[in-house]
């Protein structure tokens, strides 16, 4: 049986399932209340297209809440992909604002990333295409487009994209039915049953928060589970809130994964704090339950900073059965490679502030985010250190697109919580706390973005463009464009062949145009020569060679230009 049929079946059997409460502050409670259903989103299916439009769903029971939504789905499609794979869609932009799909967490090539320089206008399509050879992992997917993310978010998109790898296997992990994606959002009571936009200056502030939690998109929810090991993966999709995670009777779990997939081992933890963009897979063991018992994962209370910290009850699970997953909790898992302090090659500073009342008030090295400007060139594969140094009373979750990094102090303290560690895309950092993490460019270069990843804040502007360069041996430098010019290749990325256009101005030049691949090494070289002034093509095919990111150079009298090339297989 599919996971999603067994899931649906589920629902429908704990909906007759007599009755149910929800209890606010309970550790272990008997069954014997009201609640809803813990829902799942379809799974998209290959060749299907993302439709971006506004849809009326069915969150709280015998009502229709408006959302923005991708193929009338709230949350949007599950997109499940399996490491090595190509992953393609097409997306159609048929609501009446611009639009992206930014593929949170993924390593994709510069125009795949759904930044909001590259929006898609009302009534227009694009197809986002890219290899997927990073580690398995809980990523997601939501729109970023220019001062409209927080709003497109709130009302409903965003989604989860999971990567699968075979190799997992070995692990034991819990599987299929036993392995549960939670996307946890809140929501205005005050405007119940809709999703209504409208932050006040105050909201722009602190991040829009809601008081009312949702769990795939669920109010109230419940899921039925077994007297076995759980994988539960958790997505903080909210805008603003943070969550403290535990379990209402404090009860242990097992931490296995972060952004960036498995860690090296399982660390025990009572408690998490989970900010948004964050993810973090954790293992739980329902068997010393009884069943006709329920527990609940619950955001518990923290100090409170504006509306943060409250106590909430995110989702009641009810022991039901005695079927076992046959999960267990490994002793080791993903060997992971730690950065060496000693190999930092510079150091850079992000200081996050905060100025006033109105737009522009969040600022990243005294900057708010430009299209136009790039704000740090970043060497290709030399190890940095950046530290964002928070100076403001409000929390800053800091998500940087293009790479994955490791977490290194908080305020110097190198003792980090387990959820800190390993490969990450987002990291909290507290009120008036400067947090190091230690960052290498491997995969892409090109213009990518770092931001806060509290929605309101970066459509305040606190967001940069960093510009990943060139591996150095192909780097561009000493150009003229007066007297040569090599255009972005057709198609990009392509199958198995591509165009590349140059054109020369001068009557007689020595000409070699060569590939290279991600690491700066030589491919092939697919032309060498003289040639008059003009306008020439040459096709590269592809066909012999892996999927990926290349480089074309173009070598003309001893002065270089490249572009990047996106192989997708």
């Amino acid at each position: 049986m599919k996971r999603r049929d067994f899931i649906i079946k589920s629902a429908l059997a704990g909906a007759a399932f007599s009755t149910y409460q929800l209890f606010p502050f309970g550790g272990v409670r008997k069954v014997n209340g009201v609640g809803n259903p813990l829902r799942f989103p379809p799974e998209l299916q290959q060749g299907e297209s993302l439709i971006f439009n506004a849809s009326n769903v069915e969150v709280w029971p015998g009502t229709t809440t408006q959302v923005l939504s991708l193929n009338n789905s709230y949350p949007c499609p599950t997109i499940r992909v399996q490491k090595g794979q190509n992953f393609s869609v097409l997306f159609k932009n048929q609501f009446t604002e611009e639009a992206t799909i930014h593929w949170h967490g993924l390593l994709v090539p510069e125009l795949m990333d759904g930044q909001p320089k590259d929006a898609v206008l009302p009534g227009n399509s694009y197809t986002y295409t890219f290899p997927i050879f990073q580690k398995a992992g809980t990523y997601f997917y939501h729109s970023h487009a220019h001062h409209l993310t927080a709003k497109h978010v709130y009302k409903g998109y965003a989604g989860f994209f999971i990567v699968e790898d075979d190799n997992e296997l070995q692990y034991g992990l819990p599987t299929s039915n036993y392995d549960i994606p939670l996307l946890i959002q809140d929501r205005h009571s005050a405007y119940q049953p809709q999703f209504t936009y409208a932050p006040t200056m105050m909201d722009r502030m602190t991040g829009y928060l809601g008081d009312v939690p949702l769990v795939n998109g669920t109010p109230e929810a419940y899921f039925e589970v077994q007297k076995t090991l759980y994988r539960f993966r958790l997505l903080n999709g909210s805008n603003a809130r943070i969550y403290k995670i535990a379990f209402s009777d404090n009860s242990p779990f097992w931490v296995i994964s972060t952004d960036g997939g498995l860690k090296d081992e399982p660390s025990q933890m009572n408690n998490l704090y989970l900010a948004p963009g964050e993810r973090v897979d954790i293992l739980f063991d329902f068997f010393p339950y009884t069943i006709g018992n329920s527990l609940t994962l619950q955001s518990q209370t923290f100090t409170v900073v504006g509306n943060q910290g409250l106590q909430m009850d995110l989702l009641r699970f009810d022991v039901v059965g005695n079927l076992s997953s046959g999960g267990i909790v490994p002793q080791n898992l993903s060997a992971i490679n730690y950065h060496n302090i000693n190999d930092i090659q510079r150091t850079r500073n992000f200081v996050l502030s905060q100025s006033g009342m109105g737009s522009g008030m969040h600022r990243i090295n005294g900057l708010t985010y430009d299209m136009n400007r790039i704000d740090e060139q970043i060497p290709f594969s030399e190890l940095e250190e950046w530290k964002f140094v928070n100076t403001t009373n409000n929390f800053h979750p800091m998500h940087v697109h293009g790479v994955m990094f490791q977490v290194y102090s908080r305020n110097g303290n190198t003792n980090l919580q387990p959820n800190d560690k390993g490969w990450k895309d987002t990291v909290l950092v507290n009120p008036n706390e400067t947090v190091s993490v230690l960052v290498k460019c491997n995969d892409y270069s090109g213009i990518y973005l770092l931001h806060c990843h509290n929605l309101e804040h970066e459509d305040d502007g606190m967001m940069l463009n960093i510009k990943f360069d060139s591996p150095t041996n192909i780097e561009e430098e000493n150009t003229q464009p007066e007297t040569f010019e090599l255009y972005p290749n057709y198609p990009n990325p392509f199958n198995p062949s591509t165009n590349i256009k140059y054109s020369l101005d001068k009557p007689s030049s020595s000409v070699k145009l060569s590939i290279f691949n991600n690491n700066g090494e030589l491919v092939e070289n697919i032309f060498e020569g003289t040639q008059s002034s003009g306008v020439f093509s040459v096709e590269w095919n592809a066909a012999n060679y892996s999927s990926g990111n290349y480089f074309c150079s173009l070598l003309v009298d001893g002065l270089l230009k490249s572009i990047k090339l996106s192989y997708i297989k």
